[in-house]
């Protein structure tokens, strides 16, 4: 008997393979950002490059649905791109706004799904069984009525680990994901300790007024007081305390306070550990002082969108496998579309970020500036001509 085993290939493995590089597919997107712009620009109607929209929507619904691929986050984001300009182009079609919304459930984007795709739920019967799973997979426990986006939730899931690192867009809401957290913990009755250090005294206010914002009375309620300050009068009562402070503050916090337990560590932007300035070695002693306690707080980093965030758990002494406490997301749930506007060359272009090409629109047939030109884009105008 043979001993050779039989290797296992995944179907989405096979449909996903080359799909960034499939022709046809890169023909119509292309060719769907032309046509996007010309409208824009108020040229649609005599410029407009032929489009199979069915074919377009196949693409959209195939891409959403990657998940075996390393380029899922890529091909979700593509297929969000194709279906938003779709309904761009045909605003008032019906099977366009129906596969918006397998689209956008697909890639978990509820948010963009509510403001695109109203007719949705008059689909079949096993379509709306998946979106209501979905949309109950990925209610925010704390504000119900609510969604996740998946990449949100799959770091949501992962914030009672004993540690963690993840990163992501600027769209992600790396912060939101931490207050949703903190928000569930309070009103859930618990009676621990949060400390969130945030690189600088401006952000101190700006993530303190969204704390209170998100917990109103509630902080009162369950017995909770924001601290921003080392040296708060509040801190000789007997108090649940959630600290807002930078890495200076939270070092003498908890040099003057040895006694005082923390249960989480939030580190937001992160990458300031890594970062050569006089406040890096602040990180890095906080770390230190919390893991050496008996009893260790649970330590979460977030940072922007660069592959390997698992590089801040080894700021933490005694990790062994650190790749197993970490999650890279590149999924954005906004899509950009790009103009160059060349008053050099008179002309204005739209930028394919899959092709890294530009394509020449319009061509400026009279004088014009930059304060005229925005209020142009999106009225009937006779300023561009197509050459």
């Amino acid at each position: 008997m043979s001993d050779n085993k039989v290797a296992t290939i995944h179907l989405g493995d096979v449909i996903y393979a080359d799909i960034d590089s499939n022709e046809y597919l890169r023909e119509i997107h292309d060719n769907l950002l032309y046509n996007y712009a010309a409208k824009m620009l108020n040229i649609f109607d005599q410029t407009s490059r032929p489009v199979d929209k069915i074919d377009a929507l196949r693409f959209a619904d195939l891409l959403s649905k990657s998940t075996h691929s390393t380029n899922s986050d890529q091909h979700k984001m593509w297929a969000q791109e194709i279906i938003t300009l779709l309904c761009s182009i045909y605003p008032d079609d019906p099977a366009v706004s129906y596969y918006a919304g397998s689209v956008l459930t697909s890639t978990g984007n509820y948010q963009g799904r509510n403001l695109v795709a109203k007719d949705y739920q008059s689909g079949a019967v096993l379509d709306r069984m998946y979106s209501e799973y979905s949309k109950e997979l990925l209610t925010i426990p704390a504000m119900p009525e609510f969604q996740f986006l998946r990449a949100q939730k799959q770091v949501y899931d992962h914030l009672t680990d004993q540690y963690f690192s993840y990163s992501g867009p600027t769209s992600m809401g790396k912060s939101f994901i931490m207050r949703m957290f903190l928000k569930s913990q309070v009103e859930s009755g618990v009676e621990k300790n949060f400390a969130l250090i945030v690189p600088t005294k401006a952000l101190i206010n700006e993530v303190t007024s969204k704390i209170i914002n998100d917990l109103k009375e509630n902080l009162k309620k369950y017995n909770y007081r924001l601290v921003t300050s080392a040296g708060a009068l509040v801190l000789k009562e007997q108090h649940n305390f959630i600290f807002v402070l930078t890495p200076e503050r939270l070092l003498y916090l908890l040099i003057s306070n040895p006694d005082l337990e923390l249960h989480y560590l939030f580190v937001d932007e992160a990458h300031k550990l890594s970062e050569v300035d006089s406040r890096g070695p602040f990180y890095y002693k906080v770390i230190d002082k919390l893991v050496e306690r008996k009893n260790k707080p649970h330590v979460i980093f977030a940072s922007p969108n660069i592959p390997n965030p698992e590089i801040y758990l080894r700021s933490i002494p005694d990790i062994e496998t650190p790749e197993k406490w970490k999650l890279a997301s590149s999924f954005s749930p906004v899509t950009q579309f790009k103009f160059l506007i060349s008053f050099r060359q008179r002309s204005i272009s739209m930028f394919n970020d899959y092709s890294r090409t530009l394509t020449k629109i319009a061509q400026f047939t009279g004088e014009i500036s930059l304060d005229t030109i925005l209020p142009l884009v999106s009225r009937d105008s006779d300023v561009f001509s197509v050459k």
